[in-house]
C-alpha cells in the first residue's frame, strides 16, 4: 500500500501530538505542553455577483473549519509546534461516509530560541506583517495561508528583523518523488518550475508612539507554460520595496498608518514598474459608547498600456485582503482606488458593531478589475473610458457568549458604477452578501 506525503504528514503529526501529551503526563511537566484548537462554522449567501438579476446566480453554502494544535517546550531553547486542520463544505463530499482527505497540516515547525538575539523557525508556519496588505495568514478563508520555509528573527527589543525563504510551490510532476529532468525541453514533465518567496521585514519601535517598518520582498516564479498558483505570472522576478509607519497621538485618541510600496523586476520580456500606497487615520472616542471613527485611502497602480514593454500592475502578493477592501471581496489591492469611511462601537467588552462605506475606482481604465483573490473579476474591454467601479456598504457585528463562544454576522451591499453598466449590458443591479459565523477557540 502506497501512502501519500500528505497522509504521512497527517499521521506523523497526530502521533507527535499524542507523544507530546504522553511525555508531559509521564514527566508531570504539564507547564511545557500547550494544547488548543478552534471550531468554526460559517454560513454564506451571495446574490447577483454578476450585477444582473435576470441571471440566477444566487449562491449559499456552509463551511466548517476545525483546528487542533499542540506545542511542547522540549528545552528552554527548543519549541515544537503542530497544528492540524480539517476544512470542508457541507454537502461537498461524495457522502458523509466517504473519505475526501480534508485533513491537512496547517502549521508544523521547530523553533530554536536564545541564539543570542536570533530566533530560528523551520517548517510550515503562518506569517503576518504590518496590516497584512502584502503578507498575511488570510484567516477569513476556510483554509487560511501558511508558508513552507525557514525564518530567522533578530530581536533586540527596539529592533525586530525577520528574514525568510519560503517555497510556495515546487515540482511540476506531482508524483510521490520528484523526477530528475536534466533540461527543461519538455515543460510538462520538467521539474524546473517553482514559486519562491524571499523577504526581510524590520520593525523599529525605538521612538515613542510610532513604529517604522521598512521591508524588501522578492517573488521568484520560474513557471513556464502557465501559472503555478496565485499570485503568479510565468517567468516572474518581482521585487517589492516598502515602508510602513504606524503610530498614535494625543493620548492615543488618534491612530494613523501610512504605507507605500514600489515594485520592480521583470515578467518575461517586460519590465515591472508598479507602486501602491495607503493612508489611514482614526479617532478613538470613549464618552458614551467607546468606539472609533476612521477614514482610509488605498491606491494600487494599473497598466495604462498592456501592449508596451512595461508591466505596471501592482501585485498584492500574499495578503489578507478581506479586512481592507470590503467584506464582499470584489476588490483587491491591484489597479484600484478605495476611499473608505468607517465607524465602530463597542457596547460592551464582549460585543462590537462596525459600519464601513467604500468608494471604488480603477487606477487605470485600460487594466482589469481585480478581486480580492488577485484574479480578474471583470476583464476590461478595449477602449474602456470608465473608472467608477461602485460603492459598498458593510455592517458587521459580533458578541461573545459564555466566555468562549463567538457569534458573528455581517451584511454587505454593492452598488455597481459606470464601469460595469457601460461595459457589460445588464450589469446594473445591486449585489448582496450575508454571513453568519459561530466559533469557539480554546
Amino acid at each position: 500500500m502506497k501512502i501519500s506525503g500528505r497522509a504521512l504528514s497527517t499521521i506523523v503529526c497526530i502521533i507527535a501530538i499524542f507523544i507530546f501529551a504522553t511525555v508531559a503526563e509521564a514527566a508531570l511537566d504539564r507547564e511545557r505542553l500547550t494544547i488548543g484548537g478552534e471550531v468554526r462554522e460559517r454560513y454564506e449567501f451571495r446574490d447577483d455577483a454578476d450585477f444582473n438579476k435576470v441571471v440566477d446566480d444566487a449562491l449559499s453554502f456552509i463551511s466548517s473549519r476545525i483546528r487542533l494544535h499542540a506545542g511542547y517546550e522540549a528545552t528552554p531553547d527548543l519549541v515544537i509546534f503542530f497544528q492540524m486542520q480539517d476544512s470542508r463544505l457541507f454537502g461537498s463530499e461524495t457522502s458523509t461516509a466517504s473519505n475526501e482527505k480534508n485533513l491537512d497540516l496547517h502549521q508544523g515547525y521547530l523553533q530554536l530560541k536564545n541564539l543570542g538575539p536570533w530566533i530560528l523557525t523551520l517548517g510550515r508556519q503562518e506569517m503576518i506583517y504590518g496590516d497584512q496588505k502584502l503578507v498575511g495568514n488570510f484567516g477569513w478563508s476556510n483554509i487560511g495561508r501558511s508558508f513552507d520555509g525557514i525564518k530567522m528573527g533578530y530581536d533586540t527589543g527596539r529592533v525586530r528583523t525577520d528574514l525568510w525563504l519560503a517555497t510556495i510551490r515546487k515540482f511540476a510532476n506531482t508524483g510521490a518523488d520528484p523526477t530528475f529532468v536534466p533540461t527543461p525541453t519538455v515543460p510538462s514533465v520538467s521539474n524546473r518550475k517553482e514559486q519562491t518567496f524571499f523577504g526581510m521585514y524590520t520593525t523599529y519601535s525605538g521612538l515613542p508612539e510610532v513604529s517604522i517598518e521598512p521591508y524588501v520582498l522578492f517573488l521568484w516564479d520560474t513557471g513556464s507554460g502557465g501559472l503555478i498558483t496565485d499570485p503568479a505570472a510565468q517567468d516572474q522576478r518581482r521585487v517589492t520595496l516598502g515602508l510602513r509607519l504606524a503610530g498614535k497621538a494625543m493620548a492615543e485618541s488618534i491612530d494613523y498608518t501610512a504605507e507605500g510600496a514600489y515594485q520592480l523586476g521583470g515578467i518575461q520580456s517586460k519590465d515591472i514598474a508598479a507602486y501602491a500606497g495607503a493612508v489611514k487615520l482614526g479617532y478613538n472616542f470613549t464618552p458614551g459608547l467607546p468606539g472609533r471613527l476612521g477614514i482610509e485611502f488605498d491606491y494600487a497602480s494599473g497598466d495604462d498600456n498592456p501592449a508596451d514593454g512595461d508591466f505596471k500592475t501592482f501585485e498584492n502578493l500574499f495578503p489578507t485582503n478581506h479586512i481592507h477592501y470590503g467584506y464582499m471581496d470584489y476588490v483587491g489591492w491591484r489597479n484600484m482606488q478605495d476611499l473608505r469611511f468607517s465607524l465602530g462601537v463597542k457596547p460592551t467588552q464582549t460585543a462590537s458593531v462596525s459600519l464601513d462605506y467604500h468608494l471604488f475606482w480603477l487606477a487605470r481604465e485600460a487594466d482589469h478589475w481585480y478581486a480580492a483573490s488577485g484574479r480578474i473579476f471583470r476583464s476590461t474591454p478595449a477602449g474602456n473610458s470608465e473608472k467608477e467601479l461602485g460603492q459598498e456598504i458593510d455592517l458587521v457585528g459580533y458578541v461573545v457568549i459564555k466566555e468562549k463562544f463567538r457569534l458573528e454576522g455581517g451584511y454587505g451591499h454593492f452598488y455597481p458604477g459606470q464601469y460595469a453598466e457601460t461595459n457589460f449590458p445588464g450589469a446594473s443591479d445591486d449585489s448582496d452578501f450575508v454571513y453568519l459565523q459561530a466559533g469557539v477557540s480554546f
